[in-house]
């Protein structure tokens, strides 16, 4: 079954709703969260391990692949550094992020059929809410250290071309060692694969307002259209012609 449905992406998170469709084996930075509201899902990882289940809270960086058959449901992926994200990975067992049955095991919160609703932030809310309470934008109690931060704010800008740790490392006054360890640490990511997730959300943001293969690939910093094929084959296990046929972005 492919993926048919809508998508919108918002500041920090991007929400997909429809048919769930499958993913082959695949690692990306977000922190992922799937809900089907008919049909279980099929969550393996990466040691071949499977569950079915309608829920599940996929870490950043951990390699996974999905089968929903004929469920339909929502997909949400949200940025690791934002509090959110935190907060939601914080509740898969640090001990066990590469188990599925961890992975199961966080989403337990969530109600069996969960509502669905065309407003995709809305929908995206009620999960939210389901998961960490009414109040979810406290804030969580992992501190992103200042130079972190300011890196992750000057991506955007940059993201046109290459992106070398070096460079930002400099930025932010801090050697390349440094930073790289304290984003692995507070992002739970190298820093390459964070720049890689944050090209596929400005590829996709291009998409959105109608740009052309190309166009993307350019505007996201790839070096040609086959370059973005194959990050976003890596990143969420589908072809993006796929994605591009039967997704709408609104």
């Amino acid at each position: 079954m492919t993926w048919s449905g809508a998508a919108v992406i918002e500041p920090g998170r991007l929400i997909y709703s429809g048919r769930l469709g499958a993913a082959h084996g695949h690692s990306h930075a977000a922190v992922q969260i799937a809900v089907a509201s008919d049909e279980p899902v099929l969550f393996t990882d990466t040691s071949g391990r499977s569950v079915h289940a309608r829920a599940g809270i996929i870490p950043s960086g951990i390699t996974h692949s999905v089968d929903a058959g004929a469920a339909t449901g929502i997909m949400m992926y949200l940025d690791p550094t934002s509090a959110r994200g935190r907060r939601v990975e914080a509740l898969v067992d640090r001990d066990a992020k590469a188990d599925v049955s961890a992975w199961v095991a966080a989403a337990q919160r969530l109600p069996a059929a969960p509502p669905l609703s065309e407003d995709l932030s809305a929908a995206a809310d009620a999960v939210l809410a389901n998961l960490l309470g009414p109040d979810d934008l406290i804030a969580t109690r992992a501190e992103t250290h200042p130079a972190v931060a300011a890196a992750v704010a000057l991506l955007p800008d940059l993201l046109g071309g290459p992106v070398r740790l070096t460079d930002v490392a400099s930025a932010v006054h801090l050697s390349a060692d440094r930073l790289g360890r304290l984003f692995a640490r507070d992002v739970g990511l190298s820093f390459p694969a964070y720049v890689r997730w944050a090209r596929l959300i400005r590829a996709i943001e291009v998409a959105r307002i109608g740009g052309t293969i190309t166009d993307v690939a350019h505007a996201a910093g790839f070096t040609d259209s086959s370059h973005a094929n194959r990050a976003f084959h890596e990143m969420f296990g589908v072809a993006p012609i796929d994605v591009h046929r039967s997704v709408r972005l609104t």
